[in-house]
């Protein structure tokens, strides 16, 4: 079943993808060494913005901001905000 590649770690390891995340210092609901651990496990092409400016709900609270700045990280145009 192709559902089954999401969860391949042969798969997912050094994904040829651009791709980018925000993980929450602090997260509620996540261990922020799990998601360092996927990033990781992504390879390069991940790029990683760690921060406290937002929580696990950030992508609800502050969409315009968290979207573009996910989005220009994984095209390159900008590095990870400070």
């Amino acid at each position: 079943c192709s559902s089954d590649l999401l969860y391949n770690l042969d798969v997912l390891q050094d994904t040829k993808v651009p791709c980018a995340a925000l993980i929450s210092y602090e997260d509620v609901y996540v261990e922020r060494t799990f998601s360092e651990e996927t990033a990781r496990l992504l390879g390069d092409n991940c790029q990683v913005w760690v921060t406290n400016e937002f929580q696990h709900s950030g992508l609800r609270d502050c969409p315009a901001k968290v979207f573009t700045t996910l989005l220009a990280m994984s095209k390159g145009e900008s590095g990870v905000p400070s």
